[in-house]
């Protein structure tokens, strides 16, 4: 689950935008002034921080100068300044992106959405993934398992792609609809979709592989776990 940090001092706005992110499955963090965001963005590793540019103890550009010492996290600045000085100084400071207050809900949404996806593209086409089973190259797009060629639909390698990052855990059905279908859980989208594109994904794999080991695993009202080359050893 995304983990966004808002680093705001009015304590209202604040927590409306918590109270709204989580309702849109994102997990968070709180910081009320710029000290405390400091500390906070050590100790929590938030994959993308909502920063205010107006903060007591440390102004928002000095908790931007200080996390782009130390990571390349998505930072989308927060003011209710107009100037476009202070536009420009946040971007050319390592912002990715702002929103001018008063904002609507779904623009924010809207430019976090954003902001991730060009953030994890430039990521993942710098990165292979692979294990004792399957290979997958972003840049290329490119698939196998066993040394062996997977012909994947775009759909089921983003799925696949997404599946392998998060090898540790279940993932729910409906981040799955988030993340690699871009649908919002809002518009109640039926989860078949999900089903029915892992269907077709087992069955290339287990070809691929040559056995009916449970490369993928579904865990009964929840979502999908990938296994990898643990399932050969089962």
């Amino acid at each position: 689950m995304t983990k966004i940090m808002i680093v705001e001092d009015e304590a209202g706005l604040r927590q409306g935008l918590e109270i709204n992110l989580r309702m849109e499955n994102y997990e968070t963090v709180q910081a009320a002034d710029g000290e405390e965001a400091i500390r906070l963005f050590h100790a929590d590793q938030p994959d993308l921080v909502l920063l205010d540019l107006m903060l007591p103890k440390k102004s928002g550009f000095e908790v931007l100068d200080h996390i782009r010492k130390y990571s390349r996290a998505p930072v989308i600045l927060l003011t209710a300044r107009g100037q476009e000085t202070d536009k420009v100084r946040g971007l050319r400071g390592g912002a990715d992106d702002y929103v001018t207050k008063p904002f609507g809900l779904q623009e924010l949404f809207a430019r976090i959405d954003a902001v991730m996806r060009r953030s994890e593209a430039t990521v993942a086409a710098k990165v292979i993934c692979e294990d004792d089973l399957i290979k997958l190259d972003p840049s290329t797009r490119e698939a196998s398992a066993r040394n062996q060629k997977l012909k994947l639909s775009p759909k089921e390698f983003d799925l696949l792609m997404y599946l392998f990052r998060n090898k540790e855990r279940v993932v729910p059905r409906d981040e799955l609809l988030s993340r690699v279908w871009n649908y919002r859980v809002d518009l109640n989208l039926n989860s078949r979709t999900v089903d029915t594109h892992v269907t077709r994904l087992r069955r290339k794999l287990q070809k691929a592989v040559g056995t009916d080991a449970a490369v993928i695993v579904a865990v009964a009202k929840i979502g999908y776990r990938y296994l990898g080359d643990a399932s050969s050893a089962a």
